[in-house]
């Protein structure tokens, strides 16, 4: 019982001190744009903030090179620019990396390469505020 009563007392200790972290993830297909491309991702969802850069209240963007091989997989993902430079491109190629392809009607099964924008957004009183300042955030440069 005594080990116990310790831990009892923590727990509203960290609950007071817990963060709600509003964080957004916007996606933009530059090239091909989606009605032209062969392969478009299987879940069209938001993807996951990543944990990395919410610890570290990184924002910021990334455009990336994407190939797609003929059989749906991701082969390669290589930063083409991003802000901040270091801190984008490993989460971002976790993000990508993990993506499912299925081909589009009405197209031949072949490599092609995508040229993605990812913008991840992390200021904002709530999810709805987030959400449209990363809408804006797309619309700027992504190169300092």
């Amino acid at each position: 019982m005594i080990k116990i009563l310790p831990i009892v007392l923590l727990l509203p200790f960290l609950s007071l001190n817990a963060k709600t972290i509003n964080a957004d993830v916007n996606i933009t297909h530059i090239t091909p744009i989606k009605e032209n491309a062969i392969w478009t991702r299987k879940k069209q969802v938001t993807p996951m903030y990543p944990i990395e850069l919410a610890h570290s209240g990184i924002a910021g963007c990334g455009i990336f090179k994407v190939l797609v091989n003929e059989q749906g997989k991701t082969d390669s993902v290589e930063l083409i620019t991003s802000i901040p430079k270091k801190s984008i491109f490993k989460p971002s190629k976790k993000v990508i990396k993990k993506w499912k392809w299925v081909q589009a009607a009405n197209t031949v099964a072949k490599a092609e390469e995508k040229t993605i924008r990812l913008d991840y957004c992390i200021e904002g009183k709530n999810l709805e505020e987030v959400q449209s300042n990363c809408k804006k955030q797309a619309k700027l440069s992504c190169s300092a």
